[in-house]
């Protein structure tokens, strides 16, 4: 079985600036992978060259080119900064997911409207399915976004941290989400993260970047460790595992 993605000899830089130089990198299929690491890292950066946006990597998609595989609709995508100044209703804003699937000229049918209704309403939706998309809060809008995402039903969704606006409880219902259709229709997910917890407690996999390297992938409880969140971090983090849930403890003295 092919990788989801490997790509190698993959740098990245503005100016004088190297914002990601990973030698090689091969994700698996049909798991949760998240992209984590503070701030400037090269999270979504990395994300972003699995799209084909930088033509200096050697990168492949299940063995074939990932930047053919967006076109033909078979990559879906959530950016942090979706555009969102649009004017349809919801439920027209997140049909636009089945579009990659459809003839010329052709319409949505009944079933991708009822399949439509059904995740609004999982995602908590159904009241503002036939308002104006720009009339809801940030959080709405990024669960109307990953809605479209997920009508797209392919087999690889990249995600760029669609946590951001989303209260506990849906960033949990998001994961949860995705392991469904993780387990149900074998969807592989790339998700950028900073929550540490969702990572290690929804995820198969875990890519850790600092300062545009490569710490360590592989499983959560091999990959967050104390010394290798402190390399990535510089700053003090502490696993713990406690009736079948990860937890972590951040918390330093001050010098």
């Amino acid at each position: 079985m092919s990788d989801l993605f490997h790509i190698s000899g993959l740098k990245v830089a503005f100016g004088e600036r190297v914002i990601l130089d990973i030698d090689e990198l091969a994700i698996s299929n049909h798991a949760i992978t998240a992209i984590i690491g503070p701030n400037g890292a090269g999270k979504s950066t990395l994300l972003k060259s699995l799209l084909g946006q930088f033509p200096s990597q050697n990168l492949s998609c299940l063995g074939e080119s990932a930047s053919h595989m967006l076109k033909q609709g078979k990559i879906a995508w959530v950016g942090q900064h979706e555009m969102f100044a649009t004017p349809l209703s919801v439920l027209e804003y997140v049909l636009l997911g089945r579009y990659p699937h459809l003839g010329w000229l052709s319409r949505p049918s009944q079933k991708d409207t009822n399949d439509a209704h059904q995740l609004l309403a999982e995602f908590e939706l159904s009241a503002f399915a036939n308002k104006r998309l720009q009339a809801l809060s940030g959080g709405e809008k990024q669960r109307a976004a990953l809605v479209r995402a997920l009508l797209q039903d392919t087999r690889i969704m990249l995600l760029d941290e669609p946590n951001n606006h989303l209260d506990i409880k849906h960033q949990h219902q998001l994961m949860q989400q995705l392991n469904h259709f993780q387990q149900q229709k074998s969807v592989s997910s790339v998700i950028v993260l900073h929550d540490l917890t969702l990572a290690a407690n929804y995820c198969d996999e875990v890519i850790l970047l600092g300062h545009g390297q490569l710490i360590a992938q592989g499983k959560p409880e091999d990959v967050m460790t104390a010394a290798n969140l402190f390399e990535a971090y510089q700053w003090h983090i502490t696993p713990q595992y406690r009736d079948g849930i990860w937890y972590f403890d951040s918390f330093q003295a001050a010098h």
